[in-house]
């Protein structure tokens, strides 16, 4: 299937003069949880995280999306009130585009708007995996399965343990405990604030019965 970038050379001029480019600096919230809907997003250049804040402040962390990354859609479609925070991880540029415009462009382009159906699949997939494994299962197995989806979506070795505990939603004490403990099966390396995988294959085994839902 196409990709983003393709969509955006092929979009028609009607539709792409209506298209607002901003830029968001680090740490700045480019999403509130619980505002109103008025655009979908597309990112250009950066990254951002996203995700949610319970009532305690504490974090969870849903997605990180790097460039030609879409999101706001899902709240766009059902007019419901933004679910998670979005907020960039280094300066962005974004392309925002405003609700009836996206709805316009989807209603012009049926391949467009099939890629945008499974694209809120994929999102949707993903949540209810990470969900049940968060309920699930303990602690342990949750911080493996993170490590392991995670690393496995963004193609890198290693991540900071700060997206670890916003990942696993869980407090900094039980996470250190079960870092040290994977630190001595020779599953991890921790150095600096960073995890690296040392056994990928040893710590997808540890996690069998839940991966192959994945």
């Amino acid at each position: 299937m196409n990709n983003l970038s393709y969509f955006l050379d092929t979009c028609p001029d009607f539709i792409k003069e209506k298209f607002i480019y901003t830029k968001f600096n680090t740490f700045e919230k480019i999403l509130k949880q619980n505002d109103k809907p008025s655009f979908v997003y597309i990112i250009k250049k950066g990254k951002v995280k996203i995700y949610s804040l319970a009532p305690t402040q504490v974090k969870y962390l849903e997605r990180i999306f790097c460039e030609y990354n879409l999101f706001g859609e899902l709240e766009l479609f059902v007019d419901k009130p933004i679910l998670n925070y979005v907020e960039a991880m280094e300066p962005c540029e974004v392309i925002k585009i405003p609700k009836d415009t996206f709805l316009e462009w989807i209603k012009y382009d049926s391949d467009f708007s099939l890629y945008i159906h499974v694209q809120l699949s994929t999102k949707m997939y993903h949540t209810s995996v990470n969900s049940k494994a968060n309920v699930a299962y303990p602690l342990k197995a949750r911080i493996i399965f993170f490590l392991w989806s995670f690393l496995d979506e963004h193609k890198l070795t290693s991540v900071h343990k700060d997206i670890l505990v916003e990942g696993v939603g869980s407090n900094i004490r039980s996470i250190n405990r079960i870092i040290k403990e994977l630190v001595n099966e020779g599953l991890i390396e921790y150095n600096k604030g960073f995890i690296t995988v040392k056994n990928m294959d040893k710590l997808v085994n540890e996690i069998f019965p839940l991966i192959t839902i994945y």
